[in-house]
């Protein structure tokens, strides 16, 4: 949509490329990207209600009117980075002498700002590219601590907590539970490496004992797949640690159901903690009783109604929105070009772009509560108010040279990238929001159990605790055992140790090339005695001499 000035966005329609071998006998082809995101719909749809609510406001940013241009990720690096190259196509940079290619300035405005991406991984590689140019991006959902480094990542910015003290939290709950024997899984990622890494060394502080570290990728092999699922089910450890995406973790979880290995418990970062990929009710034999970690909820007056007010006719200057419709309906609309590419319509009918959305049963309209699309809409408006902020400028009193204003007619990315490090401004569920060096947001989470719906079997998040860094030390997590049901059906803690303890009159004995949490029971010698989990024997005498 056009306007006076324009933002980018970076959102995940689609959950993956087709992993189509390009042999260079001919012209590569643009990847074809493969199965439809309906939450990463959403976020697209919240961040266009956000700028139509600014458009129609009188009082921030009045006759100034915002236009986007929305690009798909595909949730692949190399899809987010086309995309971003036709951000920066309109920036000069000083360092580089680009002219002499390229001058399309006076032919479309210039993107000031980048909503997204997603992904840690992909956030980074876009930064990595818009920091050169000095173009301000803000991420709804990628929380990987590398991304704090601000020498790095310039212009990099954020409305989701760091996960920096994810791994803690997830530590805590296994000391709460008094675990000691755990797998740990990631994406072999940006988000996940570092969050694991993470996670290791906070189990080495607790003295509990990792069993399997292992790496994984939605693009895995099926030989891969199948031999790490071999290693977690021949593995003692009940609870299975997970930083990765939906689409990371989906291949493993379809071979664990394929399997039917129902006795373990998995503990879910955010980046799946809710994923409509994961939370299926034919995958609930399996990953029901999950305990994952949410983001806090925000409100956003009249997003429900625009989201059902969304129609191929209205919207037509949006593809995705006919690609939705058609994904929602199991149709194809006249003049789709997915009709053209499957060359018959055997397979679906045609729809007429009229059905009742309210009719069907869609992640995209799934208003239990809103988390990430809460994190756009408070993106664009930081923005917005960004803009603001230079409209109202009094000369004199600006963060430009001289303390002069940036002029809003003819200001540049780098000049919105200053007003938005000086930002402060409170949201409107109150929550300061600041860009500045080391102005991460702090990470509370909402913990939830994963239920089955005892009406049509449906996966229910259930809270059942949460975790706040602002509370003193032993106070930070709080977890309602009462409400948690282990497997989808158990009142009773899972155990996921490596060895029983030790009855009265023996004790712990340590295992060649086993870790310290794997040990074996010894009975006492004679004259020793040992008290129910004490870990050594004492002697006889010496307890009769401490009575009077």
């Amino acid at each position: 949509m056009t306007g006076d000035i324009l933002l980018g966005g970076l959102f995940p329609i689609h959950f993956g490329v087709s992993s189509k071998d390009q042999d260079l006998a001919a012209r590569p082809e643009s990847t074809q990207c493969v199965r439809f995101n309906f939450r990463g719909f959403r976020w697209l749809q919240a961040m266009i209600f956000a700028i139509d609510e600014i458009n129609n406001s009188s009082t921030l940013l009045p006759n100034i009117t915002l236009g986007y241009r929305i690009f798909d990720t595909c949730n692949t690096v190399s899809k987010a980075l086309e995309a971003t190259l036709s951000f920066v196509a309109q920036n000069k940079i000083d360092s580089l002498n680009l002219d002499e290619f390229c001058n399309c300035t006076d032919h479309i405005p210039s993107t000031i700002a980048v909503v997204g991406a997603a992904g840690s991984a992909i956030s980074t590689a876009v930064a990595n590219l818009l920091g050169l140019f000095y173009i301000p991006q803000i991420s709804y959902a990628s929380s990987s601590r590398l991304l704090s480094n601000k020498n790095q990542y310039k212009s990099f910015m954020r409305t989701i907590p760091t996960d920096e003290y994810q791994a803690t939290a997830m530590a805590d709950i296994i000391e709460h539970f008094q675990w000691n024997w755990v797998i740990a899984v990631a994406s072999d990622d940006d988000y996940g490496r570092p969050g694991i890494e993470k996670f290791e060394k906070e189990m080495e502080e607790r003295d509990i004992c990792i069993h399997l570290n292992e790496l994984i990728s939605q693009y895995f092999e099926d030989h891969e797949i199948q031999a790490l699922a071999d290693r977690i089910e021949n593995s003692t450890a009940k609870v299975i640690v997970v930083f990765a995406s939906g689409p990371d973790i989906e291949p493993l979880i379809k071979e664990m159901v394929r399997r039917n290995i129902t006795d373990r418990i998995w503990l879910a970062s955010e980046a799946w903690a809710s994923s409509s990929l994961i939370a299926k009710p034919e995958y609930l034999d399996v990953v029901a009783g999950t305990i994952g970690f949410a983001l806090k909820a925000g409100r956003i007056p009249g997003f429900r109604e625009f989201l059902q007010q969304v129609q191929p006719k209205k919207d037509s200057h949006n593809e995705f929105v006919r690609e939705f419709w058609e994904e929602t309906f199991n149709c194809y609309l006249e003049d789709s070009p997915r009709l053209q590419e499957s060359g018959s319509t055997s397979f679906r009918p045609l729809c007429t772009g009229e059905e009742d959305i309210t009719s069907v049963e869609t992640p995209y309209l799934d208003y239990t509560y809103f988390r990430i699309s809460y994190n756009v809409y408070v993106a664009v408006y930081s923005i917005a108010q960004a803009l603001q902020d230079i409209l109202t400028c009094t000369p004199g009193h600006g963060l430009f040279a001289n303390n002069s204003c940036a002029d809003i007619k003819k200001m540049e990315a780098w000049q919105v990238l200053k007003q938005l490090r000086h930002l402060n401004y409170t949201n409107s569920m109150g929550i300061k929001m600041q860009f500045g060096e080391n102005a991460d947001l702090a990470a509370n989470y909402t913990i939830i159990n994963w239920h089955r719906s005892a009406e049509d079997g449906s996966v229910v998040f259930e809270e059942v605790g949460y975790y706040n860094m602002h509370a003193k030390r032993g106070a930070k997590l709080f977890m309602d055992k009462t409400k948690i049901l282990w497997n989808g059906y158990s009142s009773e803690v899972p155990f996921s140790n490596c060895s029983e303890d030790c009855e009265p009159g023996t004790r712990k004995g340590i295992i060649d090339s086993m870790p310290t949490c794997c040990f074996e029971c010894t009975e006492c010698s004679d004259g020793e005695y040992s008290y129910h989990k004490v870990c050594d024997c004492i002697r006889f005498l010496h307890l009769l001499a401490s009575f009077p």
